[in-house]
């Protein structure tokens, strides 16, 4: 009897049954089973390291199952090679795109299949004609002449799907498609994949953002723990349902309930004393931040919001010492100090968790202990010689004050979970007791769970007498904050208290220009 999906009965262009996969002891998957209904948009959610990844690079042939079966529109496929994938009509569609800048939108599209003339060299007519056409059909309009990198991001990921559909794909595979772009350029990138549905393209949607899947899918399974834990029907259930099925326990009181009830958001801290802590006044730099004037409370939670490439994120490493500064000042209790630098920054009392945590974070190489003490190592060392064993007693109660999921404090940092590696970093900071904690997309490409975490971590520095500045791009990040600066171009063009800031933060919105 053929398996049907649960997206209205419809049978299964996609169907994974039994798949299982283990590393070195470490069992990724444990059974899969799956089922994707023909021209139907379906969710994959999961915590980071729940083997949404790793199922991910099954069905896109870059690893291998070591059990089980993949079905692609009812006939079993061996997935060997992504090449396997490919011509079983599986194309996939990577946070990162996967386009060469300096060849045009046309090579870009038809890479690997450059249609030839009868002596040695490229088609170029045919070759533009069959991209221009690949790409009306996901209703973008780019000269296919133009180098693919003087495009926008969003622009780039329309290539993309032209791309996979010149490659006469069945089933799209879309990993964390909208983590770079705008709330305008997401609706277009949803118009356009609702579209491909009703043409009858399958895909399978893998995304940390809840919103985004009740707004655009049919269905989402969940896997936990390297196996499916649910699927839900969209149209039957709430996010909060599917959250709960994630980290396998009632949300019931959490902040993540409270934000994906569609009430009032919740708030991180709370309010300030009165008491200013630092004021910002008249701070350029280097083309990207404008005239930015501002004054931070002691203990409250501030956010900076704005569209991606709006200028927090530059802000918040200006703040931090991370990023000169052509002019203005900054003053710390009402005294001038320069931040000339990350050590200077961190004297002073400020922390920073980045955007880049992998870059610019940890050092992947180093122990959990190391990472953590990495700001304080004077506390650390008596004669110039290093005490593993404080550092490690130390390590390990943060470890298991922020619930941190190791396997000991010398285990490597590269070996951690996203959201795990967010705490080591924030745990640096509690050890160094540091007054402002400045955190540049704190959630970005972390599970619900995780954040979940981070924002209780949040609160709980706020609580205990510390101020935290929260740089996002995502809206509902910065609607828990006690006041939110809202930035277009480099400049702060308005500051809302929460109590302004409405449930669906439209008063946000309007303002990002």
């Amino acid at each position: 009897m053929r398996a049907v999906s649960a997206e209205g009965g419809r049978p299964p262009e996609l169907q994974v049954s039994g798949v299982t996969k283990g590393y070195l002891g470490v069992q990724a998957l444990k059974g899969v089973d799956l089922a994707v209904a023909r021209g139907s948009i379906h969710a994959l959610a999961g915590q980071n390291g729940a083997g949404k990844s790793t199922l991910v690079k099954i069905l896109s042939g870059a690893e291998s199952p070591d059990s089980g079966t993949i079905s692609v529109g009812g006939d079993v496929v061996r997935l060997r090679s992504p090449q396997d994938a490919q011509a079983a009509g599986i194309q996939t569609i990577y946070q990162e795109l996967s386009l060469v800048p300096q060849l045009s939108v046309a090579e870009n599209i038809l890479l690997g299949q450059l249609p030839r003339t009868a002596f040695p060299g490229i088609d170029w007519p045919t070759m533009r004609r069959r991209a221009a056409e690949a790409l009306d059909r996901v209703g973008f309009a780019l000269d296919v002449r133009e180098p693919v990198g003087n495009y926008s991001v969003a622009e780039q990921q329309g290539v993309e799907l032209a791309k996979a559909l010149h490659k006469d794909a069945r089933v799209l595979l879309l990993d964390e498609p909208t983590s770079a772009l705008p709330p305008p350029d997401v609706q277009r990138l949803f118009r356009v994949l609702k579209d491909l549905a009703g043409q009858g393209m399958t895909m399978l949607y893998i995304s940390h953002r809840m919103e985004e899947l009740y707004e655009l899918c049919d269905a989402v399974s969940v896997l936990r723990d390297g196996a499916l834990a649910r699927t839900f029907a969209t149209a039957d259930s709430a996010p909060a349902e599917v959250v709960s099925a994630m980290v396998g326990k009632s949300l019931a009181g959490s902040l993540a309930e409270a934000a994906l009830s569609g009430e009032r958001s919740p708030r991180l801290g709370p309010g300030h004393t009165g008491t200013v802590l630092m004021s910002v006044r008249d701070v350029a730099a280097d083309q990207k931040l404008r005239d930015i004037s501002f004054d931070l409370h002691e203990g409250e939670v501030l956010g900076i919001a704005g569209l991606v490439g709006s200028g927090q994120s530059e802000l918040a490493a200006v703040l931090a010492g991370a990023r000169a500064r052509d002019g203005g000042t900054i003053a710390l209790d009402g005294r001038p100090v320069a931040l000339a630098s990350p050590r200077e920054a961190i004297r002073a009392g400020i922390g920073l968790l980045p955007q880049d945590r992998k870059a610019h974070g940890f050092i992947p190489e180093m122990s959990v202990a190391g990472n953590i003490t990495l700001a304080s190592l004077p506390m650390f060392s008596r004669l110039s010689v290093r005490s593993d064993r404080r550092e490690n007693a130390a390590a390990q109660q943060l470890a298991e004050r922020l619930d941190m999921k190791i396997a000991g404090v010398g285990q490597p940092m590269k070996t951690l979970s996203g959201g795990t590696q967010q705490k080591a970093i924030l745990a640096r900071w509690l050890v160094r007791s540091a007054r402002i904690l400045i955190c540049d997309e704190p959630t970005r490409g972390v599970d619900v769970g995780a954040k979940e975490d981070m924002y209780e971590l949040l609160r709980d520095f706020a609580r205990d007498g510390g101020t935290v500045i929260v740089a996002s791009s995502e809206l509902s990040e910065a609607m828990m904050c006690d006041r939110v600066l809202v930035m277009a171009g480099g400049r702060i063009v308005a500051e809302l208290d929460h109590d302004e800031i409405d449930p669906h933060g439209e008063a946000i919105i309007q303002r990002f220009g």
